[in-house]
């Protein structure tokens, strides 16, 4: 089993992000579809090494399309369609434990303590009832509190990175409502001591974001440039296919 190449990966996130409109459907379904493998490959290297936390939500068809409906009727918004696609393909993941924090615990084990003082593991929260019912109420408040109507909604979707490892911290990162196939990971910044290489130029939008995470980061950005990640990172990565 091999690890990808950076020039594999910088290859499909040119054809991405240079596309036109009218190939962008078909592009997001080919690499979810593939990035849905990733995250198998991901989550069971990562159980190899003892990692236990990582795990991936799949959503029923039914209840996905009834949160969609629901959270679209209350923000007056579509959901932006590349995430719909994430959800159908791959479901919710999270490679943090956001309940009990024990992830900090094995970082700090293997002598990794990132500069940014968190890992920043990928999380990207299940369409849910109970997701579409936070997203509802929050829209309330948020139109409460934006009485000028200012800013775009946030469709909220993870903690930031602070948050994930039980750090007080800001905004969560999620995207705005839309049509967009390409909406920006709001809120998120590369915060390794190593600027990914596949990283867009500028905010990312979703795919790339999961791109690059993934593929180059092995799902940790914040750990990237640490000499004593790249071993740990090789093995993560050990066929985990390119999307």
């Amino acid at each position: 089993m091999f690890t990808a190449s950076i020039d594999e990966i910088l290859n499909s996130q040119k054809i991405w992000l240079t596309a036109e409109d009218a190939r962008l459907e078909h592009l997001a379904n080919e690499s979810l579809k593939k990035c849905a493998e990733a995250v198998s490959v991901l989550i069971r290297n990562l159980k190899e090494v003892g990692y236990d936390w990582a795990a991936v939500e799949p959503i029923p068809r039914a209840s996905l399309e009834r949160s969609i409906e629901t959270v679209e009727k209350s923000i007056g918004s579509p959901v932006p369609p590349i995430l719909v696609e994430f959800w159908e393909k791959v479901g919710g993941v999270s490679l943090v434990d956001l309940k009990d924090y024990r992830h900090t615990e094995f970082w700090m084990e293997h002598k990794l303590v990132p500069p940014a003082g968190f890992c920043d593991g990928l999380h990207v929260d299940a369409c849910s009832d109970e997701w579409a019912h936070f997203i509802c109420d929050d829209f309330v408040d948020w139109k409460d509190y934006q009485s000028d109507g200012s800013d775009e909604f946030l469709l909220s979707l993870s903690p930031d990175g602070f948050h994930k490892d039980d750090i007080s911290g800001g905004a969560p990162y999620g995207v705005h409502g839309g049509s967009s196939w390409r909406p920006v990971w709001e809120n998120f910044s590369w915060s390794g001591s190593k600027h990914p290489a596949s990283a867009p130029d500028g905010p990312p939008d979703f795919l790339s974001y999961l791109r690059t995470t993934m593929l180059e980061c092995a799902g940790f950005p914040a750990l990237l440039g640490m000499p004593a990640f790249d071993p740990m990172r090789e093995r993560l990565l050990k066929g985990v296919p390119v999307f």
